[in-house]
């Protein structure tokens, strides 16, 4: 189990490409939130440096089916999470970089049948 958890819980009843800030959400164990609320792209992930994050996703219904694809770093190829989460490594990567240092990365998922993209931020903490 990863130290930070996050949850993407999708509302598979109402997703549209129009709609995704708003019919996904994310959560973790880490007191982490929207600085927007309501707005899921602007989740921010606040990990100490060497902290393990990983990602689950569930319906909100829970019966409809969806699945975590992969993960794409937003403009570059490498970034705070080495290694990026994948199928490979259980949807877990460690935090690395310095503190302040921040990076948005993309988390393609598939609902219903249908592939979406959503990018938070991970960013490390003063300290860490």
């Amino acid at each position: 189990m990863a130290d930070i958890n996050v949850l993407v819980t999708v509302d598979t009843e109402n997703i549209t490409p129009d709609n995704l800030k708003t019919t996904v959400v994310l959560t973790d164990n880490n007191g982490d939130h929207d600085t927007t609320p309501g707005d899921s792209e602007t989740f921010d992930i606040e990990a100490n440096a060497g902290q393990t994050v990983g990602f689950t996703i569930a319906a909100k219904n829970g019966t409809d089916p969806v699945s975590l694809n992969d993960f794409t770093y937003e403009g570059d190829t490498d970034g705070i999470l080495n290694p990026l989460p994948a199928t490979s490594n259980g949807f877990v990567g460690t935090a690395t970089g310095n503190t302040g240092q921040d990076e948005l990365f993309y988390v393609n998922f598939k609902a219903n049948g249908t592939d979406y993209s959503l990018d938070p931020k991970i960013e490390i903490k003063p300290g860490g």
